[in-house]
């Protein structure tokens, strides 16, 4: 199950899948959602980002809890048997919370971020298939540290150990229609950047 969720981004979202089963707003992004028609299934949040009134049928939570809105919003897209969980409107803004928000993709392996022309999702150890896009660059960041292989690209690596501190891996681009990235142990951040 494919589910949209649209959070309060602190700069415009100009366009959001509609090829999905279920959508949640989150706190904020429920103003996107209605910018771009498109209807919500549950809303969710604090509702400190809103500027209209609090809709009637929204889940409201309170300010102060261990929790963020987003985290609330990705439990219940669990809960409501999501396989894919594409999230919008999470990077940018408060860097810490830009922070937060990818390190959820720990806890939420089925997340992708996506912000302006950038995709960011998380692979484990495993084959992973990257889709060519000609004007994006490809990115892998270690998440502490990793052993990778990575084919189909113009700067190919054979079972390298890439660590936080080192930017080898930034800014790749293809070669192939799809690059295979091999992760051999650890775990990476793999980033489509908008060239």
């Amino acid at each position: 199950m494919r589910v949209l969720v649209v959070a309060a981004s602190p700069s415009p979202v100009p366009s959001l899948p509609r090829d999905v089963d279920y959508v949640i707003g989150v706190d904020g992004g429920y103003e996107t959602l209605l910018t771009h028609g498109i209807e919500a299934d549950l809303i969710v949040g604090d509702f400190d980002s809103l500027t209209g009134p609090v809709p009637t049928e929204a889940v409201r939570y309170p300010s102060e809890k261990d929790v963020t809105d987003l985290e609330i919003a990705l439990e219940a897209a669990r809960g409501h048997g999501a396989t894919e969980i594409l999230v919008y409107g999470a990077l940018g803004g408060r860097l810490d919370m830009t922070l937060g928000n990818i390190g959820l993709l720990e806890a939420y392996p089925e997340m992708c971020l996506y912000a302006d022309g950038q995709v960011v999702s998380l692979a484990r150890e495993g084959r992973h298939a990257l889709a060519r896009r000609d004007d994006h660059y490809l990115s892998l960041i270690p998440w502490k540290r990793a052993n990778v292989t990575i084919r189909g690209v113009k700067y190919p690596l054979d079972r390298h150990h890439v660590v936080s501190h080192e930017a080898l891996t930034i800014s790749n681009e293809w070669e192939a229609e799809t690059a295979e990235l091999i992760v051999h142990d650890g775990t990476v951040l793999v980033m489509y950047v908008k060239k």
